[in-house]
């Protein structure tokens, strides 16, 4: 369990380097408990760090309890000080040239309403308080957002699978194997490329499924949501193509389709992914 926050905190703070860092961003690609982790992980070091730079701010700020009394703090510097101003005072009194002692005392002009008196003071910084936003924040957060978030994706294994070579090696590998292959890499335009035949993917659903996902990592949500749309009779793929097809819809901002949708599988006992569906329907406040 150690090594297991232990390689979010490195990889949050960007110390996976190679195999680490490609190893732990495939199992956060295909482990949804994972990535749940590194997103909380995530947010609680961006609050530690804003509660450290707001100590370090008030901090700087406050008054220093422990200072060296200065000279004039001493009466008897005061007592000094008070005798030499009076004196001071008294030499500059008399000295004046003549003139009422009025005319001394009158009190200086008012200062008209043209004439402005810049302030000596600066208003402190209040580290516990923050300059409300002039920005809204949405209810609800991005629908493409959201889709990718909630995205069941194909296993590792599987993709392992679809891309194991054949035994004999003269024999070229298939469109599918070099399309798994470059979609275990994330090369998704080269997935699609090599998947390009229709002939090809709807002999093979495999290979269908494949390049859906592809599109779907392009954010091709429409050419995701047709391929996804014909795995929706498949034995191996028809829950995960029904869920991600709504998401396709959900992206393509098809909220009322999106919503339908929800509503029947929330409905279903036994959809593997009523969980998910009543969360995300939490999520969009329907």
């Amino acid at each position: 369990m150690d090594k297991f926050y232990e390689n979010i905190e490195r990889y949050l703070l960007g110390e996976l380097t190679g195999n680490e860092l490609r190893d732990f961003e495939n199992a956060l690609q295909s482990d949804p408990t994972l990535a749940k982790s590194v997103a909380q992980h995530k947010e609680l070091m961006q609050r530690l760090d804003a509660l450290r730079l707001r100590n370090t701010v008030k901090s700087a700020l406050e008054t220093p309890k422990a200072k060296t009394v200065p000279l004039y703090a001493h009466r008897s510097f005061l007592a000094i000080a008070a005798s030499l101003i009076l004196l001071a005072a008294a030499i500059w009194f008399f000295n004046l040239p003549s003139q009422s002692t009025t005319e001394f005392v009158q009190s200086p002009s008012p200062i008209t309403p043209t004439q402005s008196t810049p302030s000596t003071e600066s208003t402190p910084i209040n580290p516990t308080q923050s300059t409300p936003s002039t920005e809204s924040t949405p209810s609800t957060p991005a629908p493409i957002a959201l889709a990718r978030s909630f995205r069941e994706q194909p296993t590792q294994t599987f993709v392992r699978d679809a891309a194991e070579p054949n035994e004999d090696p003269a024999t070229a590998p298939t469109p599918t194997q070099q399309a798994a292959e470059a979609y275990f890499k994330q090369n998704y335009r080269a997935t699609v490329e090599f998947l390009k035949a229709e002939k090809l993917v709807s002999e093979d659903e495999s290979a269908r499924y494949i390049r859906a996902q592809a599109f779907f990592s392009l954010n091709q949500f429409s050419a995701a949501a047709a391929d996804f749309q014909a795995l929706e009779n498949s034995f191996q793929f028809k829950n995960e193509a029904r869920w991600n097809f709504m998401l396709c819809q959900l992206a393509l901002g098809k909220t009322q389709t999106a919503k339908a949708l929800l509503s029947v599988m929330t409905a279903d006992q036994d959809f593997p992914f009523r969980k998910k569906a009543m969360e995300l329907q939490a999520k969009l406040k329907f």
